[in-house]
Formats: structure tokens, C-alpha cells, sequence
């Protein structure tokens, strides 16, 4: 358990610590850009909860479309909780840069299709 602490441990640990910041620090607001509602900014962690109310009224459908139609994944709000969890979807930014920006690319391609829920 102390070789964490070696010199050598933590400087692998500042570089994924890097990484993982400069993923989030693209993810949170190319997804805000795309529509995305995003009320707390992640810190600590490697996953962002997204508000997807813009675009449906089921996230657990909307999941399943995305990935069917769009080739990109993410997790609905059912398996996370129970308050309003047909409006949240849950990504994990725990990947590539290059994958996050295809998904990106992606999400940009497919969204336009998607009508907003009926009020």
C-alpha cells in the first residue's frame, strides 16, 4: 500500500488525474452545447449526470435509441435513483479524448432528428 505514495506512483497518479480533467473539461460543455442540462459540474469523479428533458420525456428509451441509432452510450436515470429519473441520463467519460469527441460528433449528427417531448 505505501508504493502508492512513491514518487514514481504519484506521478502516474497527476497524469490521470490530468487526463481525466481534460476530459471532463471538454465532455461537460460540448454536452451543455448540444442541449444537455448539466446542474453540477463533476469533481472527483469520471462520469457526468446530463438532463435530457430537452429531448424526451423517457430516458431509458432515449438511451436505447441513441445507442441503436447513434452508436453512442449512456446510462438512463432509472439505475441511479428515483427522483425524476426519466429526465437523466448518466455518461461515463472514462474513455478516449478521440472517443469522446466522436461520440461528440455523433450526438451532433443525431439530435436534429429528435423532436422535443410534447408539453
Amino acid at each position: 500500500a505505501l508504493a502508492c505514495f512513491e514518487p514514481e506512483a504519484m506521478a502516474i497518479y497527476g497524469q490521470r488525474r490530468e487526463e481525466f480533467q481534460a476530459r471532463r473539461d471538454y465532455i461537460v460543455p460540448a454536452l451543455r452545447e448540444l442541449g444537455f442540462g448539466i446542474p453540477v459540474e463533476p469533481d472527483g469523479a469520471f462520469y457526468v449526470y446530463l438532463d435530457c428533458s430537452a429531448f424526451t420525456a423517457d430516458s431509458a428509451t432515449f438511451a436505447s435509441q441513441m445507442l441503436e441509432e447513434a452508436g453512442v452510450a449512456m446510462v438512463p436515470g432509472e439505475d441511479f435513483g428515483s427522483h425524476q429519473p426519466q429526465r437523466w441520463l448518466r455518461l461515463s467519460y472514462a474513455t478516449s479524448m478521440a472517443h469522446l469527441q466522436e461520440a461528440v460528433q455523433r450526438l451532433r449528427d443525431w439530435l436534429p432528428s429528435r423532436a422535443a417531448p410534447a408539453a
